[in-house]
């Protein structure tokens, strides 16, 4: 079932993305009485700004899911302004979506990059993005494309039917146990990576990767940084890992009992990129 239809916009290749070009309001956290505003540009992403409008400056796209769209904390307070803001010789773009998974952050960037090219992705990768690779993870309730392997290659399958059976609860328990167990689908997630780093090197940008931590450093989230820090390793892709930096400030980076940051959280992580940055891709 579609969740905010308000907010989202189904779409047949990213699955949803925002209302296009449109202004609007919501409450988050969800409940609450703290109004956040809402300005999408025509390709339905967070950003009061054309992708493709003339800029001679050095484009960084951020991608990632709603830890870098801002859920609960107004635009112009979120890591990627804090960013610009830090280096106005950079334009630094939010491609972040609330729920999207490390595969249509990919679609976004192969649909994005036909019309204008970055000089560096970033890809901040969000501890519980991992588990959003099963097969029935919908994000926001609309179903999309998946990726699969096979034979070792990526392709696209239609997401999967629910027929009446699999609805049983028994049918359910199983397969949820199996999931929970091959949740983070690790294998996927090293071809997806590959082909965002084989993307990004034929418009000749740099791709450069940022794991989130969540509330807590938890055995799941140091298993997941580590295999993330290996793979970047081996790719040769520079590697940050947020965890330390955030979860030292954990009591003033995060909405009260909620796992997105605040403006304290999302003014530490953008200084950090930014510090990054000047020592990696945008050093050279």
């Amino acid at each position: 079932m579609e969740r905010f239809p308000g907010l989202y916009k189904p779409d047949p290749e990213l699955g949803y993305t925002l209302w296009p070009s449109k202004e609007t309001t919501y409450f988050y956290p969800i409940g609450s009485s703290h109004l956040v505003h809402l300005i999408s540009n025509r390709d339905g992403f967070r950003n009061g700004r054309e992708f493709d409008e003339p800029d001679v400056r050095p484009r960084v796209w951020l991608l990632g899911d709603s830890m870098v769209l801002g859920d609960g904390v107004e635009a112009p307070d979120r890591l990627t302004e804090v960013m610009e803001r830090l280096e106005p010789g950079w334009r630094v773009d939010n491609m972040g979506m609330t729920g999207w998974g490390v595969d249509l952050m990919v679609r976004a960037f192969e649909r994005l990059v036909t019309r204008v090219a970055p000089k560096v992705v970033v890809l901040a990768f969000y501890t519980d993005d991992f588990r959003r690779l099963v097969p029935f993870n919908a994000g926001q309730g609309f179903a999309y494309p998946k990726f699969e392997l096979q034979a070792g290659q990526l392709i696209t399958v239609p997401f999967p039917a629910l027929p009446a059976w699999r609805r049983l609860r028994i049918v359910q328990a199983v397969e949820q146990s199996y999931w929970r167990l091959h949740r983070d689908r690790l294998d996927l997630h090293a071809a997806l990576l590959a082909r965002l780093q084989h993307d990004a090197a034929a418009v000749q940008a740099t791709l450069e990767v940022v794991f989130v931590p969540g509330r807590a450093d938890t055995d799941v989230d140091q298993h997941r940084r580590s295999w993330l820090r290996e793979w970047c390793q081996g790719a040769g892709v520079p590697f940050l890992d947020l965890t330390a930096p955030i979860l030292a400030e954990e009591r003033r980076a995060f909405i009260k009992d909620n796992e997105h940051w605040n403006e304290t959280g999302h003014d530490l992580a953008g200084h950090t990129i930014a510090a990054f940055l000047r020592q990696t891709a945008l050093a050279r």
